[in-house]
């Protein structure tokens, strides 16, 4: 009960932020706005906060398995979504889409609020580490697969790997080195702007899938065969490969609860940008978010969390 307690928590946040955007009250500008401010402030203070930790061998030694564990993950996402379009016929144009769908889950807008409701504040130290590889190909080797299959091809070059999630990971990890603790007015600063993440995420999400028209939402059979494997068989092939492999405990929980969030909210963004499938990209989010209200829940009462 009291994982979907939490997870009805988020449920109605997102509803607010529906409901704000039909009634007007937050405009498709402020939208646009909310979620620069989520991506290159709010969230890169909650990442730096969440790695104020005390340096220790056991932690740093933790931290590497994390960091080894997700590489693993999304190089089977990857594989995954490379044979993807030979098992279901989709379109040229929707490819890169679905294969990014299949690869990157919402780690930053439900990521962060999902593990601290269900695993606790603490938990977030490890996500934060987790999503190092998210942060490195999400808008980079990510976008390219959307690009390649879109009408605007994009260049990668180091650039394209730098973001500010990426500098607030690796200047939290390197005060964690040190054992630097930030001065306690910047702390408090950093959390309170932090603390914003969640619900305003939540929000966002909520007027993206507000701006959607309904008819564009409910689409084709191929659209709701990959929000099944991106909420269900894919966290269940990952679980199941965990287990095997001995893990347990948050090393088991933490990834495959990670693998259960929807469809990455950008999906739609870089769509739009790279003159890709954007109407395909923001079904899959609005379905595979809309879904998520119970199979989150199932998932997490499948981990025993």
């Amino acid at each position: 009960m009291n994982v979907i307690n939490q997870v009805l928590v988020l449920f109605f946040l997102i509803a607010i932020g529906y409901g704000a955007r039909k009634l007007r009250a937050i405009h498709d500008g402020a939208i646009g706005h909310f979620s620069s401010f989520v991506l290159n402030i709010s969230l890169p203070a909650l990442i730096l906060v969440s790695l104020q930790r005390p340096f220790s061998r056991e932690l740093l030694g933790e931290a590497g398995l994390t960091l080894g564990l997700s590489f693993m993950i999304y190089g089977f996402s990857f594989l995954l979504a490379g044979l993807y379009p030979f098992i279901v016929p989709l379109s040229r144009k929707e490819r890169g889409v679905h294969r990014y769908a299949l690869i990157f889950s919402n780690v930053g807008f439900m990521g962060y609020p999902v593990v601290e409701a269900i695993l606790g504040q603490k938990a977030l130290f490890y996500l934060a580490i987790y999503n190092i590889p998210f942060n490195f190909l999400a808008f980079s080797i990510g976008a390219w697969l959307i690009a390649r299959e879109g009408e605007r091809p994009l260049l990668l070059s180091w650039k394209t790997f730098i973001n500010p999630s990426v500098i607030a990971t690796l200047l939290g990890f390197l005060l964690f080195l040190g054992s630097v603790k930030l001065p306690g007015p910047l702390y408090q600063t950093l959390k309170m702007t932090g603390d914003i993440t969640s619900p305003l995420s939540m929000i966002v999400i909520g007027a993206i899938l507000g701006k959607m028209p309904l008819r564009s939402v409910l689409g084709t059979w191929q659209r709701y065969g990959t929000t099944l494997v991106r909420l269900l068989l894919l966290p269940a092939a990952v679980g199941f490969l965990l287990y095997s492999a001995g893990f347990r405990g948050l090393f088991f929980i933490l990834p495959t609860l990670v693998t259960a969030m929807p469809v990455a909210a950008n999906t739609s963004i870089l769509a739009e940008v790279y003159g890709a499938d954007a109407e395909s990209a923001s079904s899959l989010v609005f379905i595979s978010t809309l879904f998520c209200i119970i199979t989150i829940p199932l998932v997490a009462l499948t981990l025993g969390v």
